[in-house]
């Protein structure tokens, strides 16, 4: 389900004079969120790290997990996802033994009438069980 994007509230300790969010932070990273933007989701190494904690946690004792996001779940928030033309979807996370496989897609208007939205591949991220960093492969 596609949540909307409410930022966390920050909230002043008078007593200890510190400043603490409060509230759900927005996680776009994680593999069961919906991700939709204009580029890449990007997270600090903590985040990348709960990244892949999440990811072994899911497989679990599989040898492979998809979570597939197809485009019809857009239409939680639009009647119309062609407008959302040219924006990155997440549309696959391929979880397995020898790692995390994300697959983004971009959203297109169809030429014909009615206009409708279809996906175009765009690129993978791959990440290894070390979360020491990650791969991007351009799609052709």
């Amino acid at each position: 389900m596609l949540q909307p994007f409410i930022p966390p509230r920050i909230e002043s300790n008078s007593s200890s004079g510190t400043l603490e969010l409060t509230g759900q932070i927005h996680q776009p990273f994680l593999p069961k969120a919906l991700y939709l933007g204009p580029g890449i989701p990007t997270c600090n190494s903590a985040e990348l790290q709960a990244f892949v904690n999440h990811c072994r946690y899911i497989l679990g004792q599989r040898q492979n997990r998809i979570i597939n996001h197809s485009i019809t779940d857009l239409h939680e928030i639009t009647p119309a996802p062609a407008v959302f033309a040219g924006h990155l979807w997440r549309y696959r996370i391929v979880i397995n033994t020898k790692g995390i496989l994300e697959d983004y897609r971009i959203i297109a208007r169809t030429t014909g009438l009615p206009v409708h939205a279809a996906l175009q591949h765009a690129f993978t991220v791959y990440y290894d069980w070390n979360a020491s960093g990650y791969t991007i492969s351009l799609d052709e």
